[in-house]
């Protein structure tokens, strides 16, 4: 089965690396370089399996972010969409383990794709 994964980061070079990896893998990726972009992408109806969300975006963070995608997801009656997040900032990692699957940038391709299949497959 076909699985749609949203990309969200502000790094054109690790969102265009995060998108070749995972469509080497036969998954799709749309990318979003911040918060209010990847929400117009869950507003236009979009279904995403997975989301990868970087932590420091512009504007809006990744917490944010992540946020607001899900209470427009329950608002709508839509199923909630599971969240990896990516991060550089070493200080905020315990933080977003309390929402789910955090990975340190840079990080190990192998065990990224090992992480995403084990959330939707």
């Amino acid at each position: 089965m076909f699985k749609n994964i949203l990309v969200i980061d502000d790094d054109k070079l690790v969102a265009h690396t995060l998108g070749n990896l995972l469509a080497k893998e036969g998954y799709s990726a749309t990318a979003s370089e911040d918060g209010y972009k990847a929400l117009e992408e869950i507003f236009s109806e979009n279904k995403f399996d997975l989301i990868v969300c970087d932590l420091k975006l512009p504007g809006m963070d990744g917490f944010e972010t992540i946020k607001k995608i899900k209470e427009y997801l329950k608002a709508k009656n839509k199923p909630d969409v599971p969240v990896i997040f990516i991060t550089g900032y070493s200080d905020l990692y315990e933080k977003a383990r309390q929402f789910g699957k955090v990975f340190l940038k840079p990080f190990d391709n192998e065990e990224f794709i090992k992480s995403i299949e084990e959330y939707i497959e």
